[in-house]
């Protein structure tokens, strides 16, 4: 069973997300441009929570397994928003990022979406995969296939 532990510092998230991703150079390159320093990763985080993203740190059996960022209301469309979600290396291919999302559209009255730049293939077939459908295309310079997980509750 996963649990949620709502709000871990941002030190600590700060520390997983470095080490989780120190080999997803794609995903480090999309969202800072380079490999990061871990103090970047902690200004990231503060950037997103001054944003609105609520941060949470996912538990199995008391291990730390996954982490996410949700927008629980977009400007653009009073939605909620996955901005992201990052599972620990040990734990992948083993359903930990169904189960969290899961989680997450449990919490929700509302469908939830997600933005994936457009050429990342796997993000969005992972997303996939979780129940989201695509929904469209946005941007101009950069493309992003915006996604939705339609809420079964609804």
């Amino acid at each position: 069973m996963i649990e949620k532990w709502t709000r871990p510092s941002n030190e600590s998230l700060a520390e997983f997300l470095f080490e989780w991703t120190s080999n997803d150079e794609s995903w480090l390159i999309e969202e800072f441009g380079h490999i990061p320093p871990i103090e970047e990763m902690l200004s990231y985080l503060q950037t997103y929570e001054g944003m609105g993203c609520i941060f949470r740190l996912w538990l199995k059996d008391d291990n730390p397994v996954a982490f996410t960022a949700v927008l629980p209301k977009a400007p653009s469309n009073q939605k909620s928003w996955l901005g992201t979600i990052v599972v620990n290396p040990v734990f992948r291919e083993r359903g930990i990022g169904k189960s969290v999302i899961d989680e997450i559209m449990a919490d929700k009255a509302n469908v939830v979406f997600a933005g994936v730049p457009y050429e990342q293939n796997e993000w969005s077939l992972f997303l996939g995969k979780c129940g989201f459908e695509q929904y469209g295309v946005e941007g101009e310079k950069k493309q992003y296939l915006v996604l939705v997980h339609p809420n079964e509750k609804e």
